[in-house]
């Protein structure tokens, strides 16, 4: 049969189309060999998290957004978050009223109902309101400056912070680590007590206790030591009273990057260094700090601002993730070796990229590129956890791009105590000069882990993985990809994100702009141990809905009480999700059959 012009139209088309995928993506054929890094890095004391922050509608009592956080998995949260501490009530779980600050219709949240939503390994940072008095104190916010920033005052909000902590212990959990306030070093409004004002061309900070008023300075920076020293006094008496309450609490001081070589910024971090290094005064507390904190933003200021549209434009935004910790190495080295580095803020602020799955490879990228500046880095928290590219709005909620490239991060880190840097052979050029795969080794003393990102929009058939490895358990792999990395609107279960999981063996192919994690267990596994470690179930503890992750064929789950009677039996599940939201409270077991055997788990139900 001759063909027709509407048939001749539609083969040139898919012709077009071809050479055009041909165009766009390389596929590298050789295999890419691997190789460790000498150094093993003990990361037993690192944690990546968020920050918690209050926002408009409901979500830490959503009990799909609470799933999604048991899925995610962080190490540490941030509460109740960074600028929102200075102005936090934590007994009503909002802000302070008479303030600049409007609180809006933000979800009220307090200490029972957001312990109540995380996983049970999750730790939590408590950043204390050193800014302003709460009701509790008696202090008014509008109190004379005399009043807001006497002894008598601080001796009060102590207390207060110290009630807090109670609080959690109370609630069954003890903050890991108080952070004392949060970017005082800007002396703006949010500042609280660590404002400098400026009247008249004359800059106002700190409290000159000898003629009970502020100090004036005829330059902000000349004001900015003045209001540092202010902060460590303050820190001085905060830590050392909080520490004989609560003698295992770590503490992390407010520092910041650096500036332009003279800026207030860097006047803040000297006055710190200084004081903490050479005052005898400070010889406690500089014992009792164990990390300075930075916050770092890849804003409208940084790199390309092009609001990325095709494969080009998503590789440069993907890539500055991994250029914008090397461009800062400087803010580093700068820290004193005796303290960690916690970056308690971080992320891209730019919305050059905002709900695309390049969004998500740039945050897999910007941790990865942390994680290679070196040991000192003991804290890693976007920017916060309800972030439009973290968590899609939706009934139920979903997680968006950042939040699938969280959740692989943390399926590799979790509970690990080491990490070595992968090395790899040939590695092909995403763009400017940046490699396309990076990688680390994840261990501890039951399983290995490997994590490789692919920044480029090469298909890489082969990378070896198996050198990598010392544990004999059957290695399993997960991964996430897209084609169309510059696609907005996407979210787990979007067709433009694509994941496999298998079994894999010596190599796997590793395509573009993907996120894979490759899993082994330690020594030689029963046929039962082989199969639970190949099944996942999250979140446990549950709330409404258990999801089962497998890359074994499910044949029949059953659901039992803690007495052995039977709740639930399925043979056959909707994508692999059970609902048990109308279970009470206590303890469950799950038995899951497969063709090579049956495994049981212990669940909790909140």
């Amino acid at each position: 049969m001759k063909p027709t012009q509407e048939n001749s139209n539609k083969l040139h088309l898919k012709k077009m189309i071809y050479l055009c995928c041909l165009m766009c993506f390389s596929t590298v054929a050789q295999t890419i060999t691997t190789s460790l890094e000498p150094t093993v890095h003990d990361i037993t004391e690192l944690d990546i998290g968020f920050n918690r922050r209050s926002d408009n509608g409901t979500w830490w009592t959503d009990a799909s957004f609470i799933n999604l956080v048991g899925e995610m998995n962080p190490d540490v949260v941030r509460y109740p978050g960074g600028t929102q501490a200075n102005y936090w009530d934590w007994r009503e779980g909002r802000f302070l009223e008479n303030t600049d600050k409007n609180w809006g219709n933000k979800e009220i949240l307090k200490i029972p109902q957001f312990l109540n939503a995380l996983p049970s390994r999750t730790k939590i940072v408590y950043v204390v309101n050193l800014a302003r008095p709460t009701p509790s104190t008696g202090i008014s916010v509008t109190a004379d400056e005399a009043t807001l920033k006497s002894d008598a005052t601080l001796n009060l909000k102590i207390a207060d912070m110290i009630a807090a902590l109670d609080e959690f212990v109370a609630q069954g959990k003890e903050p890991y680590a108080v952070e004392v306030g949060n970017e005082f070093y800007f002396g703006n409004i949010e500042s609280g007590i660590f404002e400098i004002k400026e009247i008249g061309g004359q800059f106002y900070s700190g409290w000159d206790e000898a003629n009970n008023q502020p100090y004036v300075s005829a330059d902000k920076k000349d004001a900015t030591d003045i209001t540092a020293a202010f902060y460590l006094k303050q820190c001085k008496t905060v830590v050392a009273q909080i520490k004989a309450a609560y003698p295992n609490i770590k503490f992390a001081l407010v520092t910041t990057k650096g500036g332009n070589g003279n800026s207030a910024r860097e006047r803040w971090n000297n006055t710190i260094y200084d004081q903490l290094e050479n005052n005898p005064e400070y010889a406690a507390l500089q014992s009792d700090t164990y990390a300075l904190t930075q916050h770092h933003y890849i804003n409208d200021t940084y790199g390309d601002q092009t609001v990325i549209s095709d494969i080009n434009t998503a590789k440069i935004a993907i890539s500055e993730g991994i250029s914008y910790p090397t461009d800062k190495q400087s803010d580093y080295d700068m820290i004193p070796a005796n303290y960690k580095i916690w970056y308690t803020e971080y992320g891209a602020t730019k919305e050059n990229a905002e709900e695309t799955w390049a969004t998500g490879m740039r945050y897999a990228a910007f941790t990865q590129s942390w994680l290679a500046m070196g040991s000192k880095v003991g804290q890693l928290d976007y920017h916060y956890i309800s972030d439009n590219n973290v968590v899609k709005v939706a009934s139920p909620m979903k997680l968006a791009p950042i939040g699938i490239a969280f959740k692989q991060l943390l399926s590799a880190s979790a509970d690990m105590t080491q990490l070595q840097q992968i090395t790899f052979s040939n590695n092909p050029i995403a763009v400017n000069g940046i490699p396309s795969l990076h990688g680390y080794k994840f261990k501890n003393a039951e399983k290995e882990t490997i994590f490789i990102i692919n920044i480029g929009d090469s298909n890489i058939s082969q990378v070896q993985f198996d050198n990598l490895l010392t544990y004999s358990g059957q290695p399993t792999m997960t991964q996430y990809y897209s084609n169309a990395p510059y696609i907005s609107g996407v979210f787990e279960g979007n067709s433009n994100i694509i994941s496999n999981m298998n079994t894999v063996n010596n190599s796997v192919a590793i395509p573009n702009f993907s996120i894979t994690v490759i899993q082994a267990e330690s020594g030689t596994l029963s046929v039962e141990e082989t199969i639970s470690a190949s099944i996942k179930l999250y979140p446990n503890p549950i709330e409404s809905k258990i999801h089962i992750q497998t890359t074994k064929q499910i044949e029949k789950v059953a659901l039992y009480d803690s007495t052995g009677k039977l709740i639930q039996k399925h043979n056959t599940l909707s994508q692999n999700s059970i609902q048990v939201a109308h279970l009470q409270a206590g303890i469950y077991f799950i038995t899951i059959e497969t063709s090579e055997g049956i495994i049981t788990k212990k669940l909790i139900k909140h």
